[in-house]
């Protein structure tokens, strides 16, 4: 991993084409080091959640190419790679498991859960904390090593939700549990069973949140029909 934490540092100082171009082999080197990366996440993975199993690594992996589309910036280059491992993949809205490199803001992390999902989604797992608000409480304070993400939280508890014990996560809008790495974890021996021996705590939080999923999305169903 050392040349991939190399090559992005040198990329944010160089995020233009002609240097890219240039530099095309050592982005390839650190293209295919990650793909190693997210198969072995993939297969390990696989052994201690079920859903994932069966994902490719272009299933989990993200595109160096920004869409620059509706953007302001215009550099053309993200300067981090990250690997989602999901159930259906990185574009299926479902509770999954994460890898974020980014050495030129010093940031490494690891996390578990659903981030930014759809409002349906939401009032699914608000309704799973109000049924069973000591299971989801249960599940965050077992991911050893984790800490919950309150990033983008409401500053009220939304209306319309019962008094509960646990009513401070209806809140969320994200339901992440994160833990920060350094280059040291990334460029150690056995990273991909360091990654998933640290993320396995985070298992059944991830299960009750694609549960939580499941029902949203059965919902949308029959209201189609």
């Amino acid at each position: 991993m050392e040349q991939v934490i190399s090559f992005l540092e040198e990329l944010a100082q160089h995020n233009y084409k002609e240097w890219f171009d240039a530099h095309k082999g050592e982005y390839l080197k650190a293209r295919d080091t990650v793909a190693v990366l997210a198969a072995e996440m993939i297969s390990r993975l696989g052994a201690i959640d079920p859903r994932v199993r069966g994902l490719r690594v272009e299933d989990c992996t993200y595109r160096i190419y920004r869409d620059l589309r509706f953007s302001q910036d215009k550099t053309p280059y993200k300067t981090h790679m990250g690997i989602y491992v999901c159930a259906g993949g990185k574009k299926s809205g479902r509770a999954g498991y994460y890898l974020h490199i980014e050495p030129a803001a010093d940031t490494f992390f690891l996390c578990s859960g659903l981030y930014n999902p759809t409002k349906e989604i939401v009032k699914s797992v608000r309704e799973e904390i109000m049924l069973s608000g000591g299971s989801f409480d249960a599940a965050i304070k077992a991911s050893k090593g984790f800490t919950l993400d309150w990033e983008g939280s409401l500053s009220r508890i939304p209306s319309g939700w019962p008094e509960s014990p646990y009513k401070d996560y209806y809140r969320l809008r994200s339901y992440l549990v994160m833990k920060d790495l350094d280059r040291k974890y990334l460029t150690g021996d056995n990273l991909a069973a360091r990654i998933v021996r640290d993320l396995k705590p985070t298992v059944p939080f991830c299960e009750i949140l694609n549960r939580c999923v499941d029902y949203a999305f059965e919902n949308d169903i029959q209201n189609e029909l």
